[in-house]
């Protein structure tokens, strides 16, 4: 009878193992390239210090700009991930989702 509640416990245990390594699992992340220009956000009436606006697309809020890339003006070329949340200056028409910038780069 000891054995077959350890046995129970066991499979208990591997089960609860088993489902929290499942829930816990990313969801799908898309990593984008885009090519653009950083800007400061105050030249065009925005609340953010720096924003990059792509060539095509509305402007995205670095989450993190690299200080030698805090140049406005600046050409470059980003790999990163577009997220589902906006910045606290964003004009509410699309434009200021948050980028999490993977690798940049100057755009020469």
């Amino acid at each position: 009878m000891a054995k077959l509640a350890g046995k129970i416990r066991l499979f208990f245990m591997l089960g609860l193992t088993v489902m929290a390594i499942l829930a816990c699992s990313n969801d799908e992340i898309s990593i984008v390239e885009l090519r653009g220009v950083i800007t400061e956000g105050a030249g065009l009436g925005l609340d953010c210090e720096y924003i990059f606006q792509p060539d095509a697309g509305n402007y995205l809020v670095p989450q993190f700009l690299p200080l030698n890339f805090r140049v406005d003006g600046t050409s470059v070329f980003i790999k990163g991930e577009i997220l589902d949340l906006f910045a606290d200056c964003a004009n509410g028409s699309g434009n200021g989702r948050l980028l999490r910038i993977e690798q940049i780069s100057a755009d020469n």
